[in-house]
């Protein structure tokens, strides 16, 4: 009844001037059992992202950006050879942990040699590596180095690999050159760098940089076996970690997955993954639902880090840590700022609540990124940019997590109401009672389907495009553009009104080319009919070699997909290409996608101080325009008072006027073990109860 009867003045009072209604949901109820301990919060989960190194080539521009190699992006003012201090303030203030270098697919392109001593100066090397890592020891923050997967050919990494390891960890003696040159560099101290990631990304190559590189999981195997054991010469005290495929962790169990862990798990101490989710839905789906996806991936990410667990287990035989070292809300493309959103804060935010987990058993997380480029948490001035200073959303919210949380994580367990979810990109419907399986409705008779397309094929230049039953041999001559010949049609299959359909897609392949060819992509997809300028809506596999290998796909159709389009996918891209692509044993067959339970609109997260004389509770409320009351009841702690910080904003999809709304306000007890409160929609709160004397 006491709940009840503030809940109703608060809504009024909220109401006042509100621009939406305010309604209430069912109450929740949070229990938090400190006499339960978890185990210590792992801090390393709120690391963050540099991006320092010559990015020509790797994604649109052919030229270097300066403002990478010189001021770091803004971390480093090179006038003054040391960081920029506000930056170093709002580092601390977010409590960064780590920080990667030199910035994701910069990697690809990144000779650390280049960057140090006077010739790197000289070249406009201003923030090189010996900069990075005064900028850790300035922040307080430990370093995480991506090796270069790309930079020189396969057989010359590993000793470049080992060379870094020298010149950071190595003492300048005569037996260690390059330790040498460090030390007539200004830094005759061994840095003791421990953590290194091989590679970034390493499956989909070293994009437009030439020569171009792109390994297969085997070939990404044997160079990490052979730069992890070349680096472990120098220095065995170093940790290593081995990269898997970027994306919304829907392919856990992929071939470039299971190959990487198997052939390369052993000369690994984690494996890495990069966690974008959602995945962008497809085109024509609202903003509200697009919020919603990021409101229900916490829930699906923890799922998803089980199955990591589960794959790296069933590869190794035992199990790795994860070290999610890049990750944000996946809403990026068409031109959206949904990526600078109350609804992505909250969804990172909350994110980190599931790396802490003990049974996520994730060793560190950095988000991507902290500093200016295309998903900076903050922006400064830089010369010949037209950055205004400013800090996102997220930024608020990691600074509730830094400020406000102890060093022992407890038990909380909640009981919330629950939202209904169709589903849209990467993310599942959530509906009904409980989780329901995918359900299979037919698997596609290709005979039927692709003799409606087969007299299309001899009309294509430079292919010729066989088919005997489930086995396609498609023949090319010459061929130097990229083309994707229709192999069948697939009409949309009956299912119940509104049920989500996937396709799975499953074949054997391999590519063999004709003497003195080039070498270039090679695939199979499966697309909207109405094709992909239009919908932006299909997959491909596209990981083909000269070695025969199993691939298998999941492709989600969208509820306007009229029929599904089976392809191949020959991708001279001005190259020139001749050989014979042989496809065996594929198999399409359509599904009902799984669904899971409604999910909760509450999620928490608590610890206690060290001397237990604090007890802090983070608590998010995912609904987009509700109120929720609720009662908080303590377990084995007694508080004399409680305070809350709190961050809101006008909406999810707002990328403005999103702030710390509540300032150590003061919140009533009820009695010395509860407390209720009414938490806003789309919010973040941070509780501190302080124990009584």
């Amino acid at each position: 009844m006491l709940l009840r009867s503030r809940f109703a003045l608060l809504i009024s009072a909220l109401a006042v001037g509100s621009l939406l209604p305010l309604r209430a949901q069912q109450a929740a109820t949070i229990v938090v059992k400190v006499g339960e301990v978890l185990g210590p919060v792992n801090r390393l989960v709120f690391g963050q992202n540099i991006e320092a190194a010559d990015n020509a080539r790797v994604f649109s521009s052919d030229k270097t950006d300066v403002n990478l190699i010189q001021r770091g992006d803004g971390f480093w003012d090179p006038a003054k050879s040391a960081p920029v201090s506000s930056v170093v303030d709002q580092s601390k203030a977010v409590g960064m942990s780590m920080l990667r270098y030199p910035g994701g697919c910069l990697a690809h392109n990144f000779d650390w040699r280049k960057t140090v001593g006077p010739n790197a100066k000289k070249n406009g090397w201003l923030f090189g590596l010996d900069e990075y890592l005064s900028l850790c020891r300035t922040i307080d923050t430990i370093p995480l180095i991506t090796v270069s997967d790309y930079v020189l050919p396969a057989d010359q990494m590993p000793g470049n690999a080992a060379e870094l390891v020298e010149y950071l960890n190595s003492p300048a003696d005569a037996a260690h050159p390059w330790a040498l040159q460090r030390k007539e560099f200004g830094h005759a101290a061994p840095y003791n760098a421990i953590w290194f990631e091989l590679g970034n990304e390493s499956i989909h190559g070293n994009h437009r940089i030439l020569p171009h590189r792109q390994y297969s999981a085997e070939q990404y195997a044997a160079y990490a076996n052979a730069t992890a054991a070349a680096m472990r010469r120098v220095d065995p005290r170093i940790k290593l970690g081995i990269v898997l495929v970027p994306g919304p962790g829907t392919d856990v169990d992929s071939d470039w997955n299971r190959t990487v862990v198997h052939l390369a798990g052993g000369s690994a101490d984690f494996v890495v993954i990069h966690m974008y989710a959602p995945e962008e839905p497809k085109t024509g789906v609202s903003a509200d639902l697009q919020m919603q996806a990021m409101m229900v991936a916490g829930q699906h990410v923890e799922e998803r880090l089980l199955e990591y667990h589960q794959m790296i287990q069933q590869q190794l035989g035992h199990d790795l840590p994860l070290a999610i070292t890049e990750f944000n809300g996946g809403l990026d493309t068409f031109g959206s700022a949904y990526r600078f959103s109350l609804g992505d804060a909250l969804e990172c935010a909350d994110l980190l609540r599931v790396f802490l987990k003990p049974e996520s058993h994730v060793a560190f997380a950095n988000y991507f990124n902290f500093l200016n480029g295309y998903f900076g948490m903050v922006w400064t001035a830089l010369p010949s940019t037209k950055n205004t200073p400013a800090e996102e959303p997220v930024f608020s919210l990691y600074e509730l997590w830094a400020q406000h949380f102890g060093s022992q994580l407890v038990r909380v367990d909640v009981q919330s109401p629950r939202a209904e979810f169709p589903g849209a990109g990467s993310e599942p419907a959530a509906r009904g009672d409980a989780s329901e399986p995918r359900r299979q409705l037919q698997q596609i008779d290709l005979d039927q389907y692709s003799s409606l397309v087969g007299s299309l094929w001899p009309k294509l230049l430079n292919v010729q495009i066989q088919r005997q039953n489930s086995d396609f041999t498609i023949h090319l001559q010459n061929l130097s553009r990229s083309i994707y010949p229709l192999l069948a049609r697939i009409p949309r299959p009956n299912a119940p009104p509104g049920s989500p359909l996937e396709f799975m897609v499953s074949f054997d392949a391999k590519f063999t080319p004709d003497p003195g060819s080039d070498t270039a992509s090679m695939g199979i997809g499966l697309m909207d009919s109405r094709g992909w300028n239009q919908t932006h809506s299909g997959i491909g596999l596209d990981a083909i070699t000269t070695d025969s290998k199993h691939f298998d796909g999941t492709y989600q159709l969208t509820a306007q997909t009229p029929n599904v389009d089976l392809t191949a996918r020959l991708m001279a891209d001005g190259k020139n290409v001749s050989g014979t692509l042989q496809v065996h044993n594929l198999v399409v067959a359509a599904f009902v996608s799984a669904h899971d339970a409604p999910y909760p609109l509450v999620t928490s997260s608590a610890s206690t101080s060290s001397d237990g004389k604090k007890l802090y509770v983070i608590v998010f409320n995912k609904s987009a325009n509700d109120l929720i009351p609720m009662d908080l009841r303590l377990a084995g702690f007694s508080a004399a008072k409680a305070q809350y910080w709190e961050v809101g904003g006008p909406s999810l999809d707002a990328t403005s006027g999103v702030s710390i709304t509540q300032t150590a306000a003061p919140l009533s007890l009820s009695t010395a073990t509860t407390a209720t409160h009414v938490f806003p929609p789309h919010s973040m709160t941070a509780i501190e109860f302080s124990a009584a004397r």
